[in-house]
């Protein structure tokens, strides 16, 4: 399922690129970032929080463990990432489009 997810997004990640001009481009993946960083922090706190009422229990994920240890990794550094790039972020989102495609900060 992860490779045709994968395939996906690559096949949007085109798509986009050829139709949309650059602005529209960084605004829909940033936000699909922060929304896929939502999900894994919460993800992650859900597993933490109720271990015992789910049928493994944190210790018994086996290689889930492994997928378990870099998805928190991920929303540390995602957390340190939106921090550093907090203005960049906060510019993308609040300022006027314009549908130039001469972005100098690519």
């Amino acid at each position: 399922m992860e490779i045709y997810l994968f395939i996906a997004l690559v096949f949007m990640y085109i798509l986009t690129v050829m139709m949309l001009p650059k602005r529209a481009q960084k605004k829909i993946w940033t936000s699909a970032y922060i929304v896929s960083f939502a999900i894994t922090c919460v993800a992650i706190f859900f597993i933490r929080s109720y271990a015992k009422d789910m049928l493994m229990q944190a210790g018994e994920l086996n290689w889930y463990y492994i997928l378990y240890v870099f998805g928190a990794i991920s929303t540390i550094l995602g957390a340190i990432n939106l921090w550093m790039y907090k203005k960049g972020v906060i510019a993308l989102f609040s300022a006027a489009d314009d549908d130039d495609d001469n972005d100098e900060d690519a």
